[in-house]
């Protein structure tokens, strides 16, 4: 296992929601953050990639929520690199609360790429070094596919605008996951809370793409189900996303 990495961050207004709890977006951003603090700690962050023509893109996240963070609120964000296999990376983050609790974990699954020829290059033995990964490490890291809807509920078209655009001139991430949620009826969001988050991403979009966000619904007693697909107007599937949604008590 690598070498791990923790920072403290306290959950701003900004972060949170009508209910002055951490949405999921801003879950996703604190494992971004840390990671790239990370990076940047251990000599091999945005410049040395650049330098090398390389880049670390998001192929999969796995996310479970036992309880979110509030605003206010005083947490501690860690992460380590849990094992490297040919092109891909494996990454850990926990989320505690002040009183030491577990109270989110998640996995990150990476994809290494050179960014000229937009292909996945096989990591170096430096990075292994730089993350503290043995190099005869037997990899745990397993490239399960997600369930694609069949029938589609629901559809909402968004546009890709500036805001939407990170530092590779892409769509960020985080973006695929506020289209899915935001394509819900409202009365989940409101009636239910999201508890497991599982997104795939397949292609990169541009500034200026039209989106459309589908999902289909599956209900079992006071839980859903919910299978979500991002795709362009082409029709290009673009990310896939499986929700977990528990009701909240009265």
């Amino acid at each position: 296992m690598g070498i791990k990495t923790e920072k403290e961050y306290e959950v701003h207004y900004y972060e949170v929601n009508y209910k002055l709890e951490c949405k999921i977006s801003s879950i996703i951003n604190y494992f971004c953050d840390i990671g790239t603090f990370q990076s940047e700690s251990l000599g091999v962050g945005i410049d040395y990639l650049t330098e090398r023509r390389l880049a670390w893109v998001f192929y999969r996240y796995d996310i479970n929520i036992k309880r979110y963070p509030k605003f206010g609120e005083k947490i501690k964000v860690v992460t380590k690199a849990k094992s490297f296999k040919k092109f891909y990376a494996s990454r850990e983050y926990e989320i505690y609360d002040e009183n030491n609790e577990k109270i989110v974990d998640g996995e990150g699954i990476f994809l290494l790429i050179n960014i000229d020829k937009r292909r996945a290059v096989r990591i170096p033995d430096d990075q292994y070094t730089a993350y503290g990964v043995e190099l005869d490490e037997k990899s745990d890291i397993k490239i399960e596919k997600l369930e694609k809807l069949q029938e589609v509920t629901n559809k909402n078209f968004f546009k890709v605008r500036y805001g939407d655009i990170d530092s590779n001139m892409h769509v960020n991430n985080v973006r695929y996951v506020e289209w899915a949620v935001e394509s819900l009826p409202l009365e989940i969001v409101l009636n239910y809370e999201l508890k497991d988050l599982s997104v795939v991403f397949e292609k990169e979009c541009k500034y200026g793409a039209e989106i459309i966000a589908s999902y289909e619904l599956r209900e079992d007693n006071d839980e859903l189900i919910v299978l979500h697909k991002i795709e362009n107007d082409e029709g290009t599937e673009l990310s896939i996303l499986k929700s977990r949604w528990i009701k909240l008590k009265n």
